[in-house]
């Protein structure tokens, strides 16, 4: 099968958190029925261990290369289509891959996207590039929105940080004649710093019933609130 396949990036750095684009192109010179094209984004960790070996009958230690999978996603680009010969085609995509740090010792971490043609019943056509981040600087569209203190808004005296109070002709709010301070400045309202007082409860009277119709009455009353009788 004459075919290949090959990552065009839109630029050779992209910013942290910002999403990775270009694009598939498939050349081929055979007619090739593909199930589908799609991208492989793979965020790999590259680290050795120690592991042990046999050799001339005895048993030793040797450091291994090895490779463990961060991240993977696979992205979709074009569906069942018919390649044969004639200019490459192009397949654009966008995918957005997470930062990592390493998670071993010694260990590397390797961002790399693939483009994959997919035949059935032969191999794939594929091509790999790596990716290259710049750290430190977060893509825009992804930045977090500037946080404010609960509970606090500007303040219109305010020009800015660093921006003294915008006074005008008037006195400054706590200050001048009393009336005219702002709520909340100069004298402390009313009740503020004293200890809270104890809520009084009016004592209640004993209960007696009613000698003709047993209603409950306040002991002392001369008639019953219910019949009326007198007691």
């Amino acid at each position: 099968m004459k075919a290949k396949a090959w990552i065009t990036l839109d630029k050779p750095n992209f910013q942290e958190n910002e999403p990775v684009v270009g694009k598939i192109s498939v050349e081929s010179h055979d007619y090739i029925q593909a199930q589908e094209v799609r991208v492989e984004a793979r965020v790999l960790e590259n680290y050795e261990e120690l592991e042990w070996i046999v050799v001339n009958n005895q048993r030793i230690q040797e450091r291994v290369h090895k490779q463990a999978t961060l991240f993977s996603r696979d992205i979709r680009v074009s569906g069942p289509s018919d390649f044969g010969q004639g200019p490459a085609r192009e397949f654009p995509f966008s995918v957005g891959m997470p930062m990592f740090r390493p998670t071993r010792q010694g260990g590397s971490v390797e961002y790399q996207v693939k483009g994959v043609l997919s035949v059935k019943g032969r191999p794939d056509v594929t091509g790999t590039t790596q990716i290259s981040f710049s750290l430190g600087a977060a893509y825009p569209g992804m930045m977090p929105p500037p946080m404010q203190p609960v509970g606090y808004g500007p303040n219109p005296a305010y020009g800015g940080y660093g921006q003294p109070p915008a006074y005008g002709p008037g006195p400054a709010p706590g200050y001048g004649a009393p009336g005219y301070a702002a709520p909340g400045y100069g004298m402390p309202a009313p009740g503020y710093g004293m200890p809270p007082q104890p809520v009084q409860q009016s004592a209640q009277l004993p209960k007696i019933r009613c000698k003709y119709c047993q209603s409950l009455m306040d002991q002392g009353a001369g008639t019953c609130p219910n019949c009326g009788a007198h007691q």
